[in-house]
């Protein structure tokens, strides 16, 4: 699989780098910082850095032809001023998609984050809290990014986890469509190295576009069919 990836020099995109890696997938990082990428992952033999700006639309456009999806997982630093008020999603998804998907890849997978628009609602009440107190200019930047893309919906697995930690992954990693989701108990946490493995495991099948998806450990209350 010949997988495009955007973050990869972040936390959770390293990891994720390497084990798209380690599992034999051709991979292209398109950075910012092509010697701290580097750095971070060294050099291997399927992957290949590629320098760029996001906001570059014919160089994005141009390393996303020939590639079987895309992976975005690009996240804000986490400062003051972030979680006061941002745009950074808003100004780099409907961009973003209109380059990959119009260079011609079908399955564009997102990694979003628990608390974001219509998943809010299954989440509990200090979950919510969290949410519309702590995270509220970034989670709502997400959800106003996520509507101005919505035509591209049908290219689109958007990935939701927990709240995010660098512990080991615990493995047996829990994936749900969103929409079968009733409940989630509590504030549902996750090692980056377990969201890696779900993100590489939705990557993999082109069937899964279209469809948004809850990562958790833990267990969840369904919906009734």
């Amino acid at each position: 699989m010949k997988i495009l990836v955007l973050g990869a020099s972040g936390r959770t995109g390293s990891i994720f780098t390497r084990k798209a890696l380690e599992e034999g997938h051709m991979v292209t990082a398109y950075v910012r910082n092509p010697d701290k990428t580097v750095e971070l992952l060294g050099e291997h033999q399927n992957l290949m850095i590629v320098p760029g700006a996001l906001n570059d639309a014919e160089r994005l456009a141009t390393i996303s032809s020939g590639q079987d999806v895309m992976v975005s997982i690009l996240g804000q630093k986490a400062t003051v001023r972030e979680f006061l008020s941002t745009t950074f999603m808003q100004k780099r998804l409907p961009l973003i998609m209109d380059s990959v998907v119009g260079a011609g890849v079908k399955h564009c997978v997102i990694m979003s984050a628990y608390g974001v628009g219509d998943t809010l609602r299954s989440a509990s009440f200090f979950m919510r809290v969290g949410c519309k107190i702590m995270m509220r200019s970034i989670f709502t930047d997400r959800a106003k990014a996520d509507a101005m893309v919505a035509k591209y919906q049908p290219y689109i697995s958007r990935v939701h986890p927990g709240l995010l930690t660098d512990k080991p992954g615990k493995g047996g990693v829990k994936v749900f469509d969103v929409a079968s989701v009733a409940r989630v108990p509590g504030i549902p946490m996750i090692a980056r190295e377990d969201v890696a493995d779900a993100l590489l495991s939705i990557a993999g099948n082109p069937l899964n576009a279209g469809t948004d998806f809850l990562v958790t450990i833990d267990d969840v209350v369904l919906r009734a069919t």
